[in-house]
């Protein structure tokens, strides 16, 4: 019974964050998408309009017989704070699914003036989830950086969550551009590599999510020790073009050789240059697809906060889908047990007489 109430949800979720992602849908279209029977996603699309989540838009053009329906979510109560926090700033949107409500910089100088900074801007607004970005491992609610060649814990949104009371997530930075960059391409295993002043990071996305390995550090492939320094140190330290050329070779030659992805996504935020020529005489040295299946992005902003707010949405599509689920559950169990009333007072009604 439990795994098929599981199944269910995972149906009613795989409905819901195709519609987000296509805007909306028929329900042919998430038939053939989902491969789902046609009653099935009938009577799901049914449930999820009776429980409000979706709404119909329109009809599209039939070619003969009725009009498809088209359906998209019910976009009301998703407002979702986005923070992007580095070592010295709060990058922020305030989003409503694709609309910014509000965006702006904030800067801090200690770990207690970032608390305040975040439940200042927590309290500014009747936000339903918080979604934050940081740099470096991420594991549940701390992250772990090496900004300064030493690995450094951070807790701070344990302390947060005691006085908060809404959802807070924390998400590692560079696979929410790869979140973001998957609305574009929506294409299964991806590979996402991000190079700045602080070092390296990197995600693959596999069946629509990327993945965090047993303990957060799956991606953090700047920790590799090179030449008795890590990657990260390595980048931090290069001194001119041709070194980091060297560095940025090995580096996607590890990934394509060892992953052999559909697509690798580069991003560079640093002043070193991307020179296509010399990448692209390493790569077909090992195969000439790799290079094919290369793609550089230069502005990744856009894409983190894409990314955070997907993260968002579906967090609370989910939290929707329990919420309901237990609803009917406790209604079913109420119902059960007030039949069993009735039987047993009239079988008492009976015996008395």
């Amino acid at each position: 019974m439990n795994a098929l109430k599981e199944t269910k949800k995972k149906h009613l979720l795989a409905i819901l964050k195709y519609l987000y992602l296509h805007n909306s849908s028929t329900m042919n279209e998430l038939v053939e998408n989902l491969q789902l029977s046609q009653p099935s996603i009938r009577n799901m699309v049914r449930t999820l309009q009776e429980k409000q989540l979706i709404q119909e838009v329109g009809n599209d053009l039939s070619s003969g017989g009725r009009c498809p329906t088209r359906f998209a979510l019910n976009e009301k109560n998703y407002l979702i704070l986005c923070l992007y926090v580095q070592v010295d700033k709060v990058i922020y949107q305030l989003r409503n699914f694709n609309e910014i409500k509000k965006e702006g910089i904030l800067f801090y100088q200690s770990e207690d003036e970032l608390k305040k900074t975040i439940k200042d801007l927590i309290d500014q607004e009747k936000i339903h989830c918080c979604q934050i970005a940081v740099e470096g491992i991420v594991y549940e609610d701390v992250y772990v950086t090496d900004h300064h060649n030493v690995l450094e814990k951070h807790q701070w949104l344990k302390d947060i969550k005691k006085e908060i009371n809404i959802p807070l997530q924390l998400q590692n930075d560079v696979k929410m551009i790869h979140q973001g960059c998957y609305f574009t391409y929506q294409q299964d295993s991806t590979y996402y590599l991000y190079i700045n002043e602080v070092g390296i990071g990197s995600s693959y996305f596999y069946k629509d999510e990327p993945l965090y390995g047993r303990s957060g550090i799956m991606g953090e492939i700047g920790l590799i020790s090179l030449k008795g320094k890590t990657i990260n140190q390595q980048i931090r330290e290069c001194q001119n073009q041709e070194e980091f050329n060297e560095i940025l070779s090995l580096l996607l030659s590890i990934v394509f050789t060892m992953i052999d992805p559909k697509r690798l996504e580069l991003s560079l935020d640093l002043k070193w240059r991307y020179e296509e020529n010399i990448i692209e005489k390493v790569l077909n040295e090992i195969n000439q697809s790799c290079f094919e299946n290369l793609y550089f992005h230069e502005d990744v902003s856009s894409m983190l906060f894409d990314g955070l707010v997907y993260r968002g949405v579906v967090y609370l599509l989910k939290e929707r889908i329990e919420r309901n689920e237990k609803i009917w559950s406790n209604y079913l169990w109420y119902w059960w047990n007030f039949v069993k009333y009735i039987e047993y007072e009239h079988v008492s009604i009976d015996e008395n007489h």
